[in-house]
């Protein structure tokens, strides 16, 4: 799958939202295709599908009256996942980093707030990941706090870790960006993130990691690229954090890959 990003552009003013109403969004069920079967996915009954496992959520304001326009990711579970002996999966000139959008980007740092059930530290670890891959703060510090829920309709100016019953599906968690995707690169903006992580499955802690148990600090490294401007890349990039799969008990997504280390310095260089 490769991620042309600027079909982003076109869609955000396809399927602009007419209403900015802040209520409870009305989820629904929705067949979302994975490489073999649909999967049944609790999504907004407003999102537009994109690309695989991107969804346009439309146009709102922000709290400082822009417009800005939402994208959800949902990162899934492989059945089929290569095995970590098995090498790397880089098909031929194939570019191993995506973007949300060109110059799409943090410009200001800004905090985040942990839910009940999230590990401050091994957040923090995660954060810092891509933090310390680049000059600029990407991301601020964080506390525990109140969480409210992920953000379909419209911003909230709060940055979100969370869990979230989200069934017995083989997604593993999704993450929701807000930002302005539109005009010249330079203008570009990222505004808010959040991101959740079903609770369905069972989650790992441990430093060394844990069979049967999806690794916390695996995945929220990947979850949080996109909240850093960074999108899916190509799916024979197999060996990057932000390759959109991941197993049980994977753990080499801690850390970044060539492609992904290439790709978050090209965005805040």
């Amino acid at each position: 799958m490769k991620k042309i990003i600027s079909t982003l552009i076109i869609v955000i003013f396809s399927f602009s939202l007419v209403s900015f109403v802040l209520a409870q969004p009305n989820l629904v069920p929705t067949t979302v295709k994975k490489a073999k079967e649909p999967v049944p996915v609790m999504i907004p009954a407003h999102a537009v599908a994109i690309a695989d496992d991107v969804f346009s959520l439309g146009e709102a304001r922000d709290v400082d009256g822009r417009l800005v326009q939402g994208f959800m990711f949902i990162d899934r579970k492989n059945e089929n996942a290569k095995p970590p002996w098995a090498g790397g999966g880089k098909g031929g000139d194939t570019k191993c980093y995506a973007f949300l959008a060109n110059g799409a980007k943090w410009r200001t740092t800004e905090p985040y707030i942990t839910g009940t059930g999230v590990d401050l530290a091994l957040t923090e670890t995660s954060l810092n990941t891509w933090d310390t891959e680049v000059s600029f703060n990407i991301f601020g510090t964080g506390a525990t706090g109140t969480t409210d829920g992920a953000d379909t309709v419209s911003p909230d100016d709060k940055n979100e870790v969370e869990f979230e019953n989200l069934g017995a599906t083989d997604t593993i968690a999704y993450t929701i960006v807000w930002g302005i995707f539109y005009g010249p690169p330079s203008r570009r903006e990222l505004v808010e993130w959040d991101a959740v992580f079903n609770s369905d499955y069972a989650w790992s802690l441990s430093l060394s990691g844990e069979a049967g148990k999806m690794d916390y600090q695996n995945i929220a490294t990947h979850e949080f690229g996109h909240a850093a401007g960074m999108g899916h890349p190509d799916d024979s990039c197999t060996e990057e954090t932000m390759y959109r799969f991941a197993s049980l008990g994977e753990t080499k997504k801690r850390d970044l890959n060539s492609g992904d280390i290439a790709g978050i310095n090209e965005l805040y260089s």
